[in-house]
């Protein structure tokens, strides 16, 4: 009886703990913050806890990847590849997470393109460890890799400063 109490409640705190976004969102990306930040107005039910501009948008930050910042060398070429891509476009967005300023965290897809993923191809953002999701890493981080060889974005600088070290300075 005890073991089947013990297995029970390692059950139960099992999915306490699961994150409680399995959720996919769309819309249309209205404006593009930096190169991995934009405003989406989205056309799907969204959880409570997401914070909505006045304009009605909502704020997606991509997950697993972290681009240069807007004062940064390559800031500029990285928003700018990003408008590219996704500007005035319908995107999904898989939601990893929701964080304490109600901003959404995901992958963001367009025909079925993860363009995350083409932001670090296209050297302009770096894979971010600590916060990629375990069935992406690889192919973010031989993206990285394979930017780096050709010397794309970013990595034509002989040692590029990663974002994190770069606002830290700015503090």
């Amino acid at each position: 009886m005890k073991l089947t109490k013990i297995v029970f409640l390692s059950l139960i705190s099992f999915f306490l703990i699961l994150p409680a976004y399995a959720l996919e969102i769309s819309g249309i990306v209205v404006r593009v913050l930096d190169g991995d930040t934009i405003h989406l107005l989205s056309d799907t039910k969204l959880p409570p806890q997401v914070k909505k501009h006045k304009d009605k948008t909502i704020s997606i930050r991509f997950r697993g990847i972290d681009a240069p910042e807007k004062d940064q060398p390559y800031g500029q070429e990285s928003k700018q590849n990003l408008k590219n891509l996704i500007e005035n476009k319908k995107v999904k967005v898989d939601v990893k997470d929701i964080d304490r300023y109600g901003r959404i965290a995901g992958y963001v897809y367009l025909n079925g393109k993860n363009i995350n993923l083409e932001q670090v191809k296209a050297g302009l953002a770096w894979a971010y460890t600590e916060y990629l999701d375990r069935p992406y890493a690889s192919e973010f981080y031989d993206a990285e890799k394979e930017a780096r060889k050709q010397k794309l974005g970013l990595w034509k600088q002989s040692n590029p400063k990663p974002p994190w070290e770069w606002r830290k300075l700015k503090k």
